[in-house]
């Protein structure tokens, strides 16, 4: 109290605070820095002795990077675009740090965009029967299907696996193929000079890669892929948005997506009895924002009928697609009313720049819509009544750094209103959102400009350590699930900083 006390009377003037608070200047000072550190995220986290000394090491590095990128502004990783940053951050010791960190749980993900941009090539183009098209905006069509279902295509259907023979140089072809489904440029701002433009490209990019992604076997592999990524990236936990559909077999047959429903959970049962430290996952329907509301009620009838079915699996709905030129979620009131019970919804809120508009205003329906966690939340710091009611509801914002910043709502990572979020203590997750199309794989990545660009300059294991735990308490494990997963965050976690302080993380 007698800290805040001293911040409201900073407001006048320093003989002021010196005869209501008798302190010194500097006594003063330091008593509002403290305040300051106590409210934001991690101000109340304790650490341990072993932890502290992790801390030391940490901070050690932390400020030497932050201090060469001072010095020379095109070595601040911190404040660069990703696609410029990343060969930066890949030689950073506090990105290997990051890597090595036990991270919790991912709560935003969308599967058709999680896996790595390189694996689609190396090992999804060279399954055998993979075809492309052209279509007559220059947009190319994988499928796996022998009498392929895309009408829209100009070009005829090729074998990728005869396109790849008959090039100059395979490495060439598939380097090109990977630019289908990877925004990356080294000139972003030329490339992508608009978000129109690079939100058409990322678009795309879903249009290409969906229907390869429901053949069967590709589905079966990539899923586990992602699992493997995650796993690697020292992730134990993921929520994952899909819209879940229909997939088909070499036969030409196509499932219902009860079937969809059964894969994804056969392949997580199989993951975790091989990774008892993994809990696997969970997953949130989310249908195209765009889409007509006759059909939007068509998709919601099915996923009810199928959360009856999966209560424990299929936790929740969600829209997807770019906010700004989608429905608002007020348009949509009558359909997202009318939800079971035992269901959730975790929606896209405030993915915008605007303010006063129908987008950043869906951040209000979100909360009326008692939402479970925000999407994106990017424009939520313009609304400080809206701020409060997520702090006082202990309502998590998905907070996904890159994704922000490819997607044209940032550039200098260190102004991202995130940066607000955790200053103020608002309930925060870190996530990635789709690192595959952007050149990224696992969660470390966008941890990294968590710790280095959103954080302050003294913040170190406490801010680490709040957000890992935050990952876990505002996801929808149960109460005895999450029991379990502190269990086995706690281990992982003492068993990290002895490797830090053993030498084997630096």
């Amino acid at each position: 109290m007698g800290r805040l006390i001293i911040c409201v009377v900073l407001l006048t003037s320093q003989l002021q605070i010196q005869a209501q608070t008798a302190l010194s200047y500097d006594q003063a000072r330091q008593a509002v820095l403290t305040a300051e550190e106590e409210l934001m995220t991690g101000g109340h986290t304790y650490l341990n002795t072993q932890e502290a000394k992790v801390d030391d090491i940490f901070m050690e590095y932390k400020l030497g990077e932050l201090a060469q990128g001072y010095r020379n502004a095109d070595q601040n990783a911190a404040a660069l675009h990703f696609f410029k940053a990343k060969p930066l951050i890949d030689r950073s010791a506090i990105f290997r740090f990051l890597q090595k960190m036990p991270k919790g749980a991912v709560l935003h993900l969308h599967n058709t965009a999680s896996v790595s941009s390189k694996w689609v090539v190396d090992d999804l183009s060279y399954m055998p029967g993979l075809l492309r098209c052209t279509t007559a905006t220059g947009r190319s069509v994988l499928t796996f299907r022998r009498t392929p279902k895309e009408h829209r295509c100009q070009s005829q259907y090729v074998l990728v696996s005869d396109e790849r023979r008959n090039s100059l140089d395979r490495k060439i072809y598939d380097r090109n193929f990977e630019r289908l489904i990877n925004l990356y440029t080294p000139v972003p701002e030329l490339e992508y000079p608009t978000i129109t433009h690079v939100w058409d490209r990322f678009q795309d990019m879903f249009d290409t890669l969906n229907d390869a992604l429901t053949y069967l076997p590709a589905f079966r592999a990539y899923h586990w892929q992602m699992l493997e990524e995650l796993y690697n990236d020292n992730v134990m936990y993921a929520e994952i948005r899909t819209s879940c559909k229909m997939i088909y077999d070499a036969s030409g047959r196509t499932f219902p997506r009860e079937r969809t429903i059964r894969e994804l959970y056969a392949i997580n049962e199989k993951f975790v009895k091989l990774h008892p430290d993994f809990l696997g996952f969970k997953i949130i329907m989310a249908v195209y924002r765009g889409f007509k509301v006759d059909r939007l009620n068509n998709l919601l009838e099915e996923f009810k009928a199928l959360h009856q079915a999966w209560p424990d699996f299929l936790v929740g709905f969600d829209l997807v697609g770019q906010e700004d030129k989608g429905k608002p979620l007020y348009s949509l009131l009558p359909v997202l009313r009318d939800l079971p019970p035992t269901s959730r919804l975790f929606l896209h809120g405030g993915e915008t720049n605007w303010f006063g508009a129908s987008t950043d205003i869906n951040l209000l329906d979100a909360l009326l819509l008692n939402t479970t966690r925000i999407g994106h939340g990017y424009a939520l710091a313009k609304h400080p009544i809206l701020m409060n009611a997520v702090k006082s509801r202990r309502i998590a914002v998905e907070l996904n750094p890159i994704s922000n910043q490819v997607l044209h709502l940032v550039w200098d990572m260190r102004n991202h209103p995130g940066a607000q979020y955790l200053a103020l203590d608002v309930p925060v997750v870190i996530c990635n959102d789709d690192p595959g199309f952007w050149n990224a794989k696992g969660l470390s990545y966008d941890f990294y400009y968590a710790i280095m660009s959103l954080a302050p300059n003294n913040a170190g294991l406490k801010v680490l350590k709040a957000l890992v735990w935050n990952s876990v308490r505002y996801s929808t494990l149960t109460e005895e699930e999450q029991t379990k997963a502190f269990k086995i965050l706690e281990l992982s976690w003492s068993r990290f900083t002895d490797n830090v302080l053993n030498g084997r993380v630096f």
